[in-house]
């Protein structure tokens, strides 16, 4: 069954006969090339009892034939969005209509959605549910985005030393990535010394020195789908807190790897790596979820958040990345791409995770 008749599957189940998905300057623009084909910046896909359709601007004509099967309706200057959609609707007579409500915003709504005369239901999650169950057409990308960013940051190792910033080592690893066919997964982030406890740190000016941890995390995009990588190296020796610290947060990995497979609950996956972090003495410096699903976007759904009460389903792609962050002093974070199965996970990130000095 392809995409668009599981998607129609699913709208009959909520008893909808349409659906319209908004993607403006990229804003939805990974459920919308994961419906249609389609990977430009701005799509309207309307889906009615006879067809499916894609609105965009003359930026996109060509790409639209070539990329995607739904029928183009030309937007030009002048036209009124919220009259194209209407008009489509009530032409193939859908009435009750699915929309994606996270994605718009009230102005837009106000504008557009409200006015298309018809009932509208938000739906968020059909999509959502779809997505995170992946194809292995799509994991085969998946993979090839781990071993791209694998590649580059292994050239990058011959790069990094003591002198260098977190800036040029960030240029010369996103340099790497971009070489090999890759684009970036997200802001790349590269933290040294006191800066690695930052835990989303933007690279700065700050030089690398003997005895400090550097964290990096970091992604290739391929074909649309994304790899999510985190590895905190030592430069030069490290000190006694230091390997305790990085021992705690790969034994808190590897079990939370351990204990995953396909049906296990969320939270109770993040709790097998919080509660050895608590146990060490360390569980006021881990404050984030042990990991999130992975696909087209870097956050592509559920994951392995405390507050995930339902169960992984086999096919999602998960990160599990704990880490301990000490204010003022350093901070250590491990993260794999996990591929949930039946029986476990299939991890599709290769980079060793023994604590290397560099």
């Amino acid at each position: 069954m392809s995409r668009i008749e599981r998607f129609r599957e699913k709208l009959r189940e909520s008893k909808l006969d349409g659906f319209v998905l908004y993607n403006m300057e990229s804003s939805n623009r990974s459920s919308s090339w994961y419906l249609s084909g389609f990977s430009g910046s701005f799509s309207v896909l309307i889906v009615t009892p006879k067809g499916e359709y894609i609105v965009t601007d003359s930026r996109y004509f060509t790409q639209a034939e070539i990329e995607t099967h739904f029928k183009l309706i030309p937007f030009n200057n002048g036209d009124e969005l919220k009259d194209v959609i209407q008009a489509t609707l009530a032409k193939d007579g859908a009435s009750r209509v699915g929309f994606e409500e996270e994605t718009i915003s009230y102005g837009l709504y106000k504008r557009v959605f409200s006015q298309l005369g018809v009932e509208l239901e938000p739906v968020d999650s059909i999509l959502k549910d779809l997505r995170m169950v992946k194809s292995p057409e799509e994991v085969e990308k998946m993979r090839l985005a781990v071993k791209i960013a694998e590649d580059a940051l292994t050239e990058t190792f011959n790069f990094i030393r003591p002198g260098r910033t977190e800036e040029e080592v960030c240029a010369a690893l996103e340099y790497e990535i971009r070489k090999r066919g890759g684009y970036l997964a997200f802001e790349t982030i590269v933290g040294s010394g006191p800066r690695s406890a930052i835990v989303h740190g933007r690279p700065s000016n700050r030089t690398l020195q003997e005895g400090d941890f550097l964290l990096i995390d970091y992604g290739a995009r391929v074909d649309g789908y994304n790899s999510d990588i985190t590895r905190t190296y030592s430069i030069g020796e490290p000190s006694d807190e230091m390997v305790k610290v990085y021992e705690v947060v790969l034994k808190a990995q590897t079990e939370a790897k351990n204990a995953s497979k396909a049906g296990v609950i969320g939270s109770q996956i993040h709790e097998v790596a919080a509660s050895i972090i608590r146990e060490a003495g360390y569980g006021d410096y881990f404050g984030h979820g042990l990991g999130h699903s992975l696909g087209m976007d870097t956050h592509d759904g559920q994951g392995l958040s405390p507050k995930n009460c339902n169960p992984i389903p086999a096919g999602a792609v998960i990160t599990i990345e704990p880490g301990i962050y000490l204010p003022g002093k350093f901070g250590v974070r491990i993260e794999d791409d996990c591929y949930f199965c039946e029986s476990g996970v299939e991890v599709l990130t290769n980079l060793d995770r023994e604590l290397k000095i560099l």
